[in-house]
């Protein structure tokens, strides 16, 4: 099950990732405004959410793929696996606090105000954290594994959801203007 789970993590890594293109396609006439701008480039409430948008999806792919290539050199740590386990699972749950506080700190930086998917974003994975703390005390600390299955399959109904978070803004754009061009 733990290989599955590693393919499908992988996979919507790599969904992320074409989020994250289509972002820069989509607004190619404003990549450089979403990359290096700041608040004088937000002139209007359109600016702060596609800012707020894409500043959610570049932290959440970075910190999904940052925290993924960790998470798994640690499991091949040669050490106790009580240690191992403590060590993934706190990781993981500050995996998720570095990301609400990454976007953040971006949306204080750029000047923008947090758009509804940015919001939602940091509630699901403030729920991930949650769910990693309590795995962390139940098999960490309790040896208590019975919650490992349900574990894995809430954190990744989380992730899943954030992706389709991440693409709904993009998506949202994509149908507006071919709704336009047809009218």
């Amino acid at each position: 099950m733990n290989e599955f789970l590693g393919i499908i993590s992988w996979i919507i890594v790599g969904l992320q990732f074409s989020v994250l293109g289509c972002f820069l396609y989509l607004f190619k006439e404003r990549r450089r405004e979403l990359i290096f701008g700041g608040s004088k480039s937000l002139k209007n409430k359109s600016d702060h959410e596609l800012h707020s948008c894409f500043l959610t999806t570049i932290t959440s792919v970075f910190c999904l793929l940052l925290f993924e290539h960790l998470l798994n050199s640690l499991l091949d740590l040669q050490i106790d696996k009580m240690v191992r386990r403590q060590i993934f699972y706190f990781i993981s749950a500050c995996g998720n606090a570095s990301f609400i506080i990454a976007l953040t700190l971006l949306h204080a930086i750029r000047g923008c105000t947090f758009s509804p998917v940015a919001r939602y974003s940091c509630y699901l994975l403030l729920i991930g954290m949650v769910l990693k703390t309590a795995q962390l005390l139940m098999a960490g600390y309790l040896d208590i594994t019975s919650f490992k299955h349900y574990y894995s399959i809430l954190v990744l109904m989380t992730i899943v959801l954030q992706l389709f978070l991440i693409a709904k803004y993009p998506f949202d754009v994509i149908m507006k203007r071919k709704y336009a061009k047809e009218c």
